[in-house]
């Protein structure tokens, strides 16, 4: 008879079997379904505030209430399961666009400066043979970000403007703004900027960049796998319109957080491959109570205990 032993033994010791288990190993050890968690939540709070801004610039920059609703849809079709925050943050405008710019800048700094803190930690906690940064170059790495994502909004939404004066102006077979807003919403462009977006940040947040040899595929598979769970949760929305009215934003805020946990356990999974492709499979801890006389003992987990 079979050893079932030698059997499990022989499967393990398969290379892709192997690489899988490797990055398993990886993503475990940094606790990343916990990491995952913490950013959906983060990442929740700082789209608030950001969606604020947004809409708030529109109606401050166009002084049209059809740019902003224009650009709300485009948003939407980009991102589906927050379709109830951006409806809830476009009645918001009815108060006032000014106010709500300024209380968009506001958050937009805290929150995504907080948002790009605890990602730069979790990639610190995956890439953990790299030291750290330091507390000074993450913040300072932090405002940058939001710096260029103030950035990237003000252009976006000259864009839309600039977009619906040229609409505005001529008779067009498809309006630029509604053409603006299918390109968005389709799902080539989403898994373009998905793919581009992952990559960035593949070769951006570790502690040592890692190479573009060891970036590329599994940006390629995460950007994927994000648009693809994207599309799931677009799926299943319409039908959980009966939980939704009876939970009301609860279940949107579910919803919502379900979706961007999804999302960022795909991206710390993918980290840790990039990690194994570029360093290896990590090396397997020493048994506890097995340290030398005298020496240090083993860390509990990554980047505690170090120097």
């Amino acid at each position: 008879m079979m050893d079932p032993k030698a059997i499990l033994s022989r499967v393990l010791d398969q290379p892709r079997v192997a690489l899988v288990m490797a990055v398993l190993d990886t993503y475990g050890r940094a606790a990343g379904g916990l990491l995952a968690n913490g950013l959906a939540f983060s990442s929740l709070f700082a789209a608030i505030p950001t969606t604020l801004l947004v809409l708030g610039l529109a109606g401050w920059i166009a002084g049209n209430t059809a740019v902003r609703d224009a650009i709300s849809a485009a948003l939407i079709n980009a991102f589906p399961p927050l379709e109830d925050l951006i409806e809830a943050s476009l009645e918001a405008m009815t108060q006032g666009a000014a106010a709500a710019s300024i209380i968009g800048v506001i958050g937009l700094v805290w929150t995504v400066s907080q948002l790009y803190g605890a990602l730069d930690v979790a990639f610190a906690r995956i890439f953990a043979d790299v030291p750290e940064r330091d507390i000074v170059n993450r913040t300072a790495r932090g405002f940058l970000v939001v710096g260029l994502l103030a950035i990237a909004i003000l252009v976006f939404v000259v864009a839309a403007t600039l977009s619906s004066a040229v609409d505005a102006r001529t008779e067009l077979d498809m309006p630029i703004m509604s053409a603006l807003a299918r390109l968005i919403g389709s799902t080539p462009f989403l898994v373009l900027i998905a793919i581009v977006a992952v990559l960035i940040v593949y070769r951006w947040l570790p502690p040592k960049a890692p190479s573009w040899r060891a970036a590329w595929l599994p940006a390629v598979v995460v950007g994927i796998a994000i648009v693809v769970l994207t599309q799931v949760f677009t799926f299943l929305v319409p039908r959980l319109v009966g939980v939704a009215a009876l939970a009301g934003s609860l279940a949107s805020a579910f919803i919502a957080l379900a979706w961007l946990s999804f999302g960022f356990q795909a991206l710390l999974y993918g980290a840790a491959w990039v990690r194994v492709r570029e360093h290896g499979a990590p090396a397997k801890p020493a048994p506890i109570g097995s340290a030398p006389l005298g020496g240090p003992a083993t860390p509990a987990e990554p980047g505690v205990g170090g120097q």
